[in-house]
């Protein structure tokens, strides 16, 4: 009986963990992998650890907790026509968090490094960050695997290129080409592949001269010279052709899409509501436009962390907010109503500006007032500090002070002003 138990526990343990289906291959060739692919070691034990009825209520977890990102990533993928793999990624990267690590680590749902936010044209600046801008994050998110796809004609490739680089994808790729060449045909060490192997080893020195390498790599295919990954994973813990992790990276991504096709993750598509872009007037609180739609504050600036102050930024007349499509009505009725923030900042330097003005006038008023009652006292032999202030009946300690001195020399000639 307890056998029986014991059997029946694992199975339901283990209900999804069977690679190999015809939707599992359809995911690969989705990605441009093929089909032998299916039987990775590491693949299946990836498959096999993530199907457990716990790793699947674990993610199903994650998506509803971040329901609305997922759902914002899943639209946007869909309108670009990318493979729904692709939708992973940033659950494997923030479990669909939109958060910042730090001033310059990656950031948003794709974890947009600021070198690379700027290359895709997304504003970083002291009022705004658009990698953590829900759309306009995953749209150059898109953008950028598409820009891969286009040079590499694979999704596979393209996911590695996100992970670890299009610079280390493509050398790994030629790199890994030019040694199965060599294996497969090892009476033909001419020049030409020696230098192949100069332009390989001096951009893995000095990361420069990309387009040399996509050169070797297309010389390589002209040759016939097939690209293996088969190959490429076999030898690369001794080689090093790309990162482990990075191709573990890609093995996820593809796993998850397996598990989705079997309709595991039910809440994909389960959020509160959608988004609605609007534009909204600058330098207005966002606490104001929560409070004027009746929406909690804190959930408002939630969907809105692109806006670093919370103050949409005075540069501009009007700025891209989100807010729930349900919400657009009372937005567009109330909108025109909020005021717009004081700059408390600005009205304080220009208070202070002002009277640090008076003071410098009354100051200069006291020292020309005080000087028109001053006597200067030219110094003779014989006179000090003291003789002179006991002669005028002052303290030598206002005299020295008058007078700026801090020694308790005199010279003869020196002009000593009294003020009495």
């Amino acid at each position: 009986m307890n056998k029986i138990i014991i059997l029946i526990f694992f199975l339901i343990n283990t209900l999804w963990a069977s690679i190999g289906t015809n939707e599992d291959l359809k995911v690969l060739k989705n990605l441009g992998l093929e089909s032998s692919f299916i039987s990775d070691s590491e693949l299946v034990d990836i498959f096999n650890e993530y199907s457990s009825k716990s790793k699947i209520s674990y993610y199903r977890n994650i998506l509803k907790k971040s329901s609305l990102n997922a759902q914002v990533v899943r639209t946007e993928i869909d309108n670009e026509n990318l493979p729904e793999a692709i939708f992973f990624i940033p659950m494997i990267e923030t479990s669909f968090v939109n958060h910042v690590r730090g001033k310059n680590s990656p950031a948003g749902l794709w974890q947009i490094m600021p070198a690379t936010g700027k290359h895709l044209k997304l504003r970083n600046d002291e009022f705004i960050d658009e990698r953590l801008d829900l759309i306009k994050s995953t749209d150059a998110a898109s953008s950028y695997l598409k820009r891969y796809y286009n040079k590499f004609d694979k999704w596979y490739l393209s996911i590695l290129a996100y992970n670890c680089g299009e610079g280390r994808v493509i050398e790994g790729l030629t790199r890994a080409s030019l040694d199965m060449y060599i294996e497969n045909n090892p009476n033909r060490s001419t020049q030409i592949l020696k230098s192949y192997q100069r332009v390989l080893d001096d951009y893995r020195r000095t990361k420069n001269g990309v387009s040399k390498v996509y050169g070797v790599y297309g010389e390589l295919q002209s040759l016939e010279v097939p690209f293996s990954l088969e190959y490429l994973i076999k030898h690369n813990k001794e080689r090093d052709y790309l990162p482990e992790s990075s191709l573990s990276y890609l093995k996820k991504v593809a796993v998850f899409s397996m598990l989705s096709s079997r309709d595991l993750f039910e809440n994909i598509n389960r959020a509160p509501y959608r988004l609605e872009k609007v534009k909204a007037p600058k330098n207005i609180q966002l606490k104001s436009i929560a409070s004027a739609i009746n929406m909690n504050s804190s959930e408002f600036l939630n969907i809105n962390k692109h806006i670093r102050k919370q103050v949409l930024p005075k540069d501009s007349r009007n700025y891209n907010i989100y807010i729930p499509k349900s919400k657009l009505e009372i937005y567009n009725k109330n909108i025109a109503n909020i005021k717009p923030v004081i700059d408390k900042k600005v009205k304080e330097v220009k208070k202070d500006k002002n009277v640090n003005t008076k003071k410098n006038k009354d100051e200069k008023k006291i020292v020309k007032d005080t000087k028109k009652k001053a006597l200067v006292y030219i110094v003779k032999k014989g006179d000090s500090f003291e003789s002179i202030a006991k002669a005028y009946k002052i303290s030598v300690k206002k005299l020295k002070s008058d007078n700026n001195k801090k020694s308790n020399l005199v010279n003869i000639g020196d002009k000593i002003e009294i003020y009495k």
